[in-house]
């Protein structure tokens, strides 16, 4: 912006007259409405929304639009606006204005700095964007990462723009779903909201899916729609995280059929033991070193030598085998 814009002072808009949509300017996505409603109860309106004039008498919100949202959940009927001279500005001013407040006052989650620079990118040239404004949103000046951060705003439907707004979807998981087709995507949206995997295990789901789906020629979709999957979802009997662990298992088992025999067997034989209480044998992972390591857990130099004592007299100790033997 090369110029001052001329603002009247504040007036009572009545909110019928305010757009409930966020509109051209708008960069808030994914808020909760409480704590600023708890604000406006005890102090006011320290800050008044800034709106212009439209066509056709329309008035459009260039800052405030979560302000003028509370005031609507508070059942107000007006709020006190500063009205812009629309003559005097252009859209790409009031889309700074609304940014340059927003940056000084908060942090963007991923979903509003899509918004953001999708929005610039109508008025500014990439290389704009990248250099100057990129960086004023903590991110790095790269192409693939403003085509990325776009995506999130154009091809996410709301459901998944709100899950990864409030967390619930890692931005590395929102951007291996932007790799999916869109049949994939959304099945998998839909599956990771419903359920509430951490980010670690969104990543195992999204890899061991993409992989079966390679090994079968099934799609993503067709996996998640299986019966057995279904089954373990509507599993009345089993939380969230137990939910969790059922279906990574069953994948896993589908991947890599033979490993998870060999664990079981493995698991088999040494519950057979019947090990001494603190005393645990462990395999390495995927059983990689070919050979295991026992740990014991001891008070006493007495309470270690009784454990040992114990141990010498399992005689199915000496039994103990390769677990790959019996997973062929």
């Amino acid at each position: 912006m090369h110029h001052k814009i001329d603002l009247m002072k504040p007036i009572q808009i009545s909110l019928d007259r305010l757009s409930t949509e966020p509109g051209p300017f708008s960069m808030s996505y994914g808020f909760e409405l409480a704590p600023l409603i708890n604000s406006l109860q005890n102090v006011g309106l320290v800050n008044s929304p800034i709106v212009m004039e439209g066509e056709g008498g329309a008035i459009l919100i260039i800052t405030g639009y979560r302000r003028i949202a509370a005031f609507r959940a508070m059942g107000k009927e007006s709020i006190g606006c500063r009205m812009c001279i629309q003559d005097t500005f252009a859209p790409s001013d009031a889309l700074l204005i609304n940014f340059f407040e927003n940056l000084a006052t908060r942090e963007f989650n991923p979903v509003e700095k899509g918004m953001i620079l999708n929005r610039l990118a109508r008025f500014l040239s990439p290389q704009e964007i990248l250099t100057q404004y990129m960086p004023l949103l903590g991110l790095a000046s790269n192409k693939s990462i403003l085509t990325l951060y776009i995506s999130f705003d154009n091809d996410f439907d709301e459901s998944m723009k709100q899950g990864l707004a409030k967390g619930r979807l890692s931005e590395q998981t929102a951007k291996a779903l932007l790799d999916m087709n869109p049949g994939d995507r959304k099945a998998m949206g839909i599956f990771f909201l419903a359920l509430r995997f951490n980010m670690n295990q969104q990543k195992q789901v999204i890899e061991i899916l993409t992989d079966i789906s390679h090994i079968t020629g099934a799609t993503i979709a067709d996996l998640l729609g299986e019966k057995e999957v279904g089954r373990i979802i509507s599993a009345p009997s089993l939380n969230h995280p137990q939910k969790t662990k059922a279906l990574l298992g069953l994948w896993r088992h589908q991947r890599y059929p033979r490993l998870t025999l060999a664990e079981k067997t493995f698991k088999q034989q040494v519950s057979r033991l019947c090990l001494p209480k603190n005393v645990q044998i462990q395999a390495s992972p995927y059983f990689e070193a070919d050979l295991y390591r026992m740990e014991i857990f001891f008070k006493t130099g007495k309470d270690l030598k009784d454990k040992i004592e114990h141990l010498l007299k399992i005689e199915e100790l000496e039994h103990l085998e390769d677990p790959w033997e019996g997973a062929e």
